[in-house]
Formats: structure tokens, C-alpha cells, sequence
């Protein structure tokens, strides 16, 4: 028995994975030590509602949690390729909100550009200032020797500071005190997910479509990518 299981564990597809499944399983067992301490007498109903999760919602509700997911995924494969590098990214926080400050900006101000690639634009503009906040650090990196775990953290509040600003000078709504909606053809497409993650609403026969967007299909891509 103890032959076989050193077996598995060399493979890398199981390391992976079982790293994976025991992650999951810590983040479930902390949770409910959280919700005990915090609510004793309600922590059952919280744990049992965390592990329905989507699943009690039906298809559409598969799909918000994949919609939901999408920027975690992303974020968090740009932590796991700078430590296949053998870098810490602290910074990931940082570089999504300057990222994602890209992406409205141009979905709200740009709407010149022709709509079958203004999401497009949008999205490449958030890989590349995403990418340039996380450039610094690498430059304070090798050039001055700064430690990665230290500049990171200190552009993770640069960015939000810088972010709120930038909002607030440029695509802020004063009357609706948030910023402006971004053209519509700036949205991410569904791509055909629509018509898998929805419900029907009674008799009626209504449908209720999920928000999730291509982005889930370019997120599996880059993961695949990157374990690569």
C-alpha cells in the first residue's frame, strides 16, 4: 500500500491535483471554524448553503458561478506563473483593479472603434496595463535588487489609490455617484454560453440568462497554457 501511494504521489498530474482537493478542503474546514466561532448556532445552515453553492440555482446559476470565477481564475494563474519562475506576486490585486480601470475607460470613452472589436480592445488594453503595473516590481527587481514580496504589496495600494482617482477624473457619473456604464459593445460576448446557462421561469416560459461570457473559455485557455 505504502509502494503504491509513493507511486502516485510522483506523478505530477496527481501531486496536482491532490494539492488541489486538499486546498479546497483546508479553505472549507477554515471557513466553518470561522462561521462557528462567528455564529455557533447558525454555522450548520452557512456550511451547507457555501456547498450548494450554484448548485441549488439551477443552470443559470452554474453560470454565475462560472461568471464570478473568471477573475479569480486569472488573477490567480498570474500568482502561480511568476512562482513557476520562482517570483512571489503579491502584486496580483494591484494589477487587475489598474487592469480592469483600463478596460471601463475604454469601454466608456472609446466608442469610436467599430463594435465587433471594441471588447477586444478593451481586453487587450487590461492584459497590457495589468501587465505593466507588474513590470515595476520587476524592474525594482533586477535592477535595484528590491525584494518582490515588498514592491508588490506597495502596488497593490498605489493601484487602488490610483484607480479611485482616475474614476473619479474621468469616466465618473456625479448624479448616479459611480462610474459611467461602459458601451455595450464592450461587453464581453456570450459566445454561445447563454444558451446553456440559463432557466426557464414557470409556465410562463421565460428565461432567465446567465451573465457569464467568453471570458470563462479564455480563462481555461490560459490555464492550460500555463500548466503547459
Amino acid at each position: 500500500m505504502i509502494a503504491v501511494l509513493r507511486k502516485l504521489l510522483s506523478i505530477r498530474g496527481f501531486n496536482n491535483a491532490t494539492s488541489s482537493i486538499v486546498a479546497i478542503l483546508a479553505g472549507l474546514l477554515f471557513g466553518f471554524i470561522v462561521l462557528l466561532i462567528s455564529n455557533p448556532s447558525q454555522a450548520a445552515d452557512g456550511f451547507v448553503i457555501i456547498l450548494k453553492g450554484g448548485f441549488s440555482t439551477g443552470a443559470k446559476g452554474m453560470g454565475q458561478v462560472m461568471y464570478f470565477a473568471i477573475p479569480l481564475i486569472l488573477t490567480g494563474l498570474s500568482v502561480g506563473f511568476a512562482f513557476k519562475t520562482g517570483l512571489f506576486n503579491i502584486g496580483a490585486s494591484g494589477q487587475f483593479i489598474m487592469g480592469a480601470f483600463a478596460a471601463v475607460y475604454i469601454g466608456v470613452k472609446w466608442t469610436f472603434i467599430p463594435a465587433p472589436f471594441h471588447w477586444m480592445v478593451a481586453l487587450l488594453a487590461a492584459t497590457l496595463v495589468g501587465a505593466l503595473w507588474a513590470l515595476i516590481p520587476g524592474l525594482l527587481k533586477a535592477y535595484l535588487n528590491v525584494h518582490e514580496v515588498i514592491s508588490t504589496i506597495m502596488m497593490n495600494y498605489i493601484g487602488m489609490y490610483l484607480a479611485n482617482y482616475l474614476v473619479k477624473t474621468t469616466v465618473y457619473d456625479s448624479k448616479k455617484a459611480l462610474s459611467m456604464s461602459v458601451a455595450e459593445s464592450a461587453v464581453l460576448p456570450k459566445a454561445g454560453l447563454d444558451k446553456i446557462f440559463y432557466n426557464t421561469m414557470g409556465s410562463s416560459g421565460a428565461v432567465d440568462v446567465s451573465t457569464v461570457n467568453c471570458g470563462f473559455y479564455i480563462a481555461i485557455v490560459m490555464a492550460i497554457i500555463i500548466y503547459i
